[in-house]
């Protein structure tokens, strides 16, 4: 991939649509979103109440006001509501259903019945939409819920575009997430070429206003820049800027290669997808709760593409 061919599929694109697993993950494509705001259809897979549990929180209503936030944000970036479509599934209930397939793995299709209907939900927003380019959060080992967003969004248009007998490129962007942006890890499909989309002023501020709308959030988005600006000192100092704004003034995309491996941990060694994340005690680990999930949604999409 190349600057040119990226900014070509960027002006040229006519249906473009973004796969996130839940409310902030916009903020990581802001620059994408206010360039092609007037097209462009946003999905997404969870309702975001996540966090409420940590929070003692009750989780409709906190996942409530993460909708009625991101559709600040994203109307902020110069999106209408009918450009976006909430699934709505529970992020709790998914990260249930992860450590219940890790305490036991025998529970494997009760596990893959829980995750059917997210699966359909974005195959049915593909199949509708019927994008020419597609963009989603990357499969990184952050957080499992990105992964699976990404798989199930990657599968759904894989499978509209060898219907229509066409090709939709699907790129991904980086998540914002602190154990993500930890070095000493190797990740899969590196040596493919990274287009970088540096945002102007303009672009940077209605990005930081569209993170802004974020009340739920505002304390952990503060930790989450001030550890940036220290991870990015080094190189602030040397381009005279102010670290954060360096950061976030940079949004990189990548290409998915077709033959994208994902039953292969996004980074090695594998121990560190997904760092810090668990159910009620329960580790959450790509060997043992995405993975499987992964392999029988494969397996199974290739039994429905068998002639007959």
């Amino acid at each position: 991939m190349n600057a040119g061919s990226f900014a070509q599929i960027l002006t040229g694109s006519e249906r473009p649509l973004l796969v996130l697993a839940h409310p902030t993950d916009e903020l990581a494509c802001s620059g994408i979103l206010q360039r092609l705001r007037d097209r462009i259809r946003v999905v997404f897979m969870t309702n975001g109440d996540g966090r409420a549990r940590s929070e003692h929180l009750d989780p409709a209503r906190y996942a409530a006001v993460r909708k009625v936030e991101a559709l600040e944000s994203l109307g902020t970036a110069g999106l209408q509501p009918d450009q976006i479509r909430f699934c709505g599934y529970s992020e709790s209930e998914i990260y249930r259903n992860m450590a219940r397939l890790k305490k036991d793995p025998l529970r494997l299709s009760e596990v893959v019945a829980f995750f059917e209907p997210i699966r359909g939900a974005l195959a049915e927003t593909v199949y509708e939409f019927r994008p020419d380019v597609a963009f989603a959060v990357g499969f990184q080992g952050g957080h499992p819920e990105h992964s699976l967003a990404h798989f199930f969004g990657a599968l759904a248009i894989r499978s509209f575009a060898k219907e229509v007998e066409g090709h939709i490129p699907l790129y991904q962007f980086p998540e914002y997430v602190l154990t993500a942006l930890l070095s000493g890890r190797s990740r899969q499909g590196t040596e493919e070429e990274k287009y970088w989309m540096v945002l102007d002023r303009q672009e940077l501020e209605t990005k930081k206003r569209m993170a802004d709308c974020y009340l739920s959030r505002r304390f952990a988005f503060k930790k989450f820049r001030r550890m940036v600006g220290l991870l990015n000192l080094p190189q602030a100092i040397r381009r005279r800027e102010n670290p954060s704004d360096g950061f976030f003034s940079r949004e990189q995309a990548s290409l998915v290669p077709e033959d994208y491996d994902y039953r292969r941990a996004p980074y090695r060694p594998g121990f560190m997808d997904y760092l810090l994340e668990d159910f009620e005690g329960t580790p959450i680990t790509f060997q043992g709760c995405v993975r499987p999930i992964v392999v029988a949604f494969q397996e199974e999409s290739v039994r429905r593409d068998l002639p007959g």
